[in-house]
């Protein structure tokens, strides 16, 4: 699930137990002295346990790394708490930790340094809440009532912003707004506001995709060369098919670097995309491996432009949004004003700023269009009843295919999960200053949809909070 930033992006879950201490082993001791630097919140102490006990760190970069911690820290209400061990040696450790907030869990790994015992790795991954934490399964008004409990404080303790739906069979059941949609001119969020959407923009351009092959105009298996014939590297062009795009199997990898930040502002058409990563080696062979690449979607938009002939903005809003019914989805360039359109953002120096210099100057069919609440309730409905697609290409659209090495299987543009053994799909998107998240529940009708203008984690985050507790 590497979709936003994976290792922050599933820190997802409940409360736990409190009051067990950390193994008194040498492993132990250094996975309490990470935790306690951490939790602080100073730099110089961070930097200089870093500097002495994590293996991997120079002076520089433990400085660089305690400084970037401290929005990570401040999206999980504080830091961590030590819940349990699920190993535990002298030489290695693997703690199991809550998040302070009460939203999310994390195992911390720490394995000591064969040649110098006083230093050690440290690898902090997501895991799911420990079986005994888990909230139980409600019913809508009860899962309501604790839902609007939780957001109201996020939003008093100014960690949340954005709006959240929750709806079933189509039928909203909670829909509100928190926080402000710009800060400085105190205008708030309502339940209408545009919220710019990361990579959920991928959904859009797969949907694309498959109605051109469902209308026989081309094939998951056809490749760039058959595609794209002026493809700039023609070895790649020859191997990597729609199905490696639409999966993340191509190896393309991604077009964010230094030399993209120093053009973005400039970049219009898809095409002007391609040269931050055409010609550039694969990562694997396709087909090889699995990768999340924002390169492989770009080229899927410049193959909907190519087939269809349309300018792959102009495609996505007669075809997907139109019969969908998503009268305020879309994707503009930054300069120019968007009614009712949130201001993202981001964290900076312990304090909230626009994300307005960290924007490119549009969104791709990669991503990093803008929608509402009410427009991605009509997505899932129009996927639901077959408006865009037939029943055989949205079930082959919604499929996973391709496993991301994070528990969850890759479809075409969709991830697919098992949620207490029931199929839901959806994506998520995340950058400085936006987080959001759709999820549809396949077996059960169940539709959220969580909206920020913030930082990820936070819309993953509530949306894991009501993951855990819904019933199916």
């Amino acid at each position: 699930m590497p979709l936003v930033i994976a290792a922050m992006l599933a820190l997802l879950g409940s409360p736990c137990l409190a009051g067990n201490s950390i193994p008194a082993t040498p492993a132990g001791s250094l996975a309490r002295g990470w935790l306690d630097s951490f939790n602080s919140g100073d730099v110089a102490l961070r930097a200089k346990f870093l500097t002495e006990h994590d293996s991997s760190a120079a002076i520089g970069s433990a400085v660089d790394s305690a400084k970037s911690e401290r929005a990570f820290r401040e999206s999980i209400g504080g830091g961590f708490d030590y819940y349990a061990s699920s190993r535990a040696s002298d030489t290695e450790i693997t703690a199991v930790l809550r998040e302070r907030g009460g939203l999310g869990w994390a195992k911390l790994e720490v394995r000591l340094d064969a040649k110098n015992p006083s230093k050690a790795s440290f690898n902090l991954h997501e895991t799911p809440t420990p079986r005994a934490a888990l909230p139980a399964r409600e019913d809508g008004a009860s899962l309501v009532k604790g839902l609007e409990e939780l957001l109201v404080r996020l939003a008093a303790e100014d960690r949340f912003s954005g709006v959240v739906l929750v709806a079933r069979n189509g039928t909203v059941l909670f829909k509100k707004a928190y926080g402000y949609a710009d800060r400085s001119r105190k205008i708030r969020n309502d339940v209408d506001t545009r919220f710019r959407i990361g990579s959920m923009n991928k959904m859009f351009t797969s949907v694309a995709i498959a109605q051109l092959v469902q209308s026989g105009r081309l094939n998951y298996s056809d490749t760039l060369a058959t595609l794209l014939p002026d493809y700039p590297d023609k070895e790649i062009a020859g191997k990597v098919t729609v199905h490696h795009l639409m999966t993340h199997t191509s190896g393309l990898g991604d077009y964010f670097s230094p030399a993209f930040d120093k053009k973005k502002d400039a970049l219009r058409a898809l095409k002007d995309y391609m040269p931050f990563f055409a010609g550039k080696p694969l990562k694997f062979a396709p087909g090889a491996g699995w990768s999340y690449s924002n390169a492989g979607m770009i080229v899927a938009g410049l193959i909907v432009e190519r087939v269809s002939g349309e300018n792959y903005f102009d495609y996505v809003r007669a075809h997907v949004y139109g019969p969908a019914g998503m009268k305020d989805s879309g994707t503009g360039e930054k300069t120019r004003s968007e009614r009712n359109r949130a201001v993202g953002y981001t964290r900076r120096d312990g304090r909230w700023v626009s994300n307005y210099e960290t924007l490119p100057l549009m969104g791709s069919s990669a991503g990093g269009g803008d929608s509402t609440a009410g427009d991605l309730l009509r997505f899932d409905q129009a996927l639901r009843k077959h408006t865009l697609l037939n029943a055989a290409f949205t079930a082959l659209v919604l499929t996973g295919k391709a496993d991301d090495g994070g528990g969850d299987m890759y479809a075409y543009g969709f991830v697919e999960r098992k949620v207490a053994g029931e199929r839901t799909v959806g994506h998520d998107g995340g950058a400085p200053g936006m987080n959001a998240i759709l999820e549809m529940y396949r077996d059960t009708g169940w539709t959220v949809i969580v909206l920020a203008n913030r930082d990820p984690i936070i819309a993953n985050q509530v949306n894991g909070y009501i993951r855990e507790r819904i019933k199916p």
